[in-house]
């Protein structure tokens, strides 16, 4: 299966570095599209063996981005595009849409009560989300708040799944050999 990951920026953050680890773990042939800003956790994913691409968005309403991302997925032939964060959703439900993409899916990472990725939330920010995530065939919600904040504020509960961030527990096991250097 293809899937390309669909991300607003790549600077270091949770659900950036959280991209990372699904992409080490999965077993999918995957790539990876930053809308702008392919920082540090492009790099750690070029590391890994990954692709990136940086869509050189330079604003928020770049509708040559829109057209620039359709024909990538179109070239590409994936099977599945998975968006992350707010400003990849709705650029990336339209483009993946629009090139008729079996399988488009998002992750909501961080939904507070008032911000959406530190965006407040407007009606505006709002109608555009519901309006474009009518558009994938699912939502993953990271935690069951996350999940509550999106039924609350429109998206159907049958449309969302909640998968917890997972954690690499072998990142965090005790090493007494780097005990031992640090001593």
């Amino acid at each position: 299966m293809k899937v390309l990951h669909v991300i607003t920026g790549l600077n270091v953050g949770g659900a950036e570095l959280q991209l990372r680890s699904i992409l080490q773990h999965t077993r999918h042939e995957s790539e990876v599209v930053a809308m702008y800003n392919a920082g540090a956790v492009a790099d750690m994913i070029r590391a890994d063996g990954g692709r990136v691409r940086d869509l050189g968005m330079k604003r928020n309403t770049q509708i040559s981005a829109l057209l620039r991302l359709r024909r990538l997925i179109c070239e590409g032939g994936y099977d599945v595009v998975h968006a992350h964060l707010y400003r990849s959703q709705i650029y990336g439900r339209i483009a993946a849409w629009l090139a008729r993409t079996p399988v488009v899916l998002s992750t909501e990472h961080s939904i507070g009560e008032t911000h959406l990725e530190r965006r407040r939330m407007t009606r505006g920010v709002r109608r555009l989300y519901l309006a474009t995530e009518r558009l994938s065939n699912g939502t993953i919600a990271v935690s069951e708040t996350v999940r509550d904040r999106l039924v609350a504020w429109g998206v159907r509960a049958d449309r969302i799944i909640v998968i917890p961030n997972g954690v690499d527990l072998g990142r965090v096991t005790f090493d007494p050999a780097a005990r031992r250097a640090v001593e």
